[in-house]
C-alpha cells in the first residue's frame, strides 16, 4: 500500500515519534502531506515540542 501520510491521519506516538493512523508506519516531517513547511505555525510548534520531549535525556537517578 502506498500511503500519503496525510497530516489528518498522523498521531503522536511514544518516544517523540509520529505515526500514521491509516497505515501504522512511523512518519517524519519529510513523509507527510501537505509539506511540513506548508502547515500552520501552531501545528509545527506542537510537532517540534513532541519530538523535543523525547529528545531530552533522562535525569540521572539520585545517589
Amino acid at each position: 500500500m502506498n500511503c500519503s501520510h496525510h497530516i489528518q491521519w498522523v498521531i503522536e506516538a511514544p518516544n517523540g515519534l509520529h505515526q500514521c493512523a491509516q497505515c501504522f508506519e512511523a512518519v517524519a516531517k519529510k513523509d507527510i502531506t501537505p509539506k511540513f513547511e506548508d502547515l500552520g505555525a501552531e501545528l509545527q510548534k506542537r510537532w517540534d515540542a513532541h519530538e523535543a520531549r523525547a529528545a531530552k535525556p533522562a535525569a540521572p537517578a539520585p545517589a
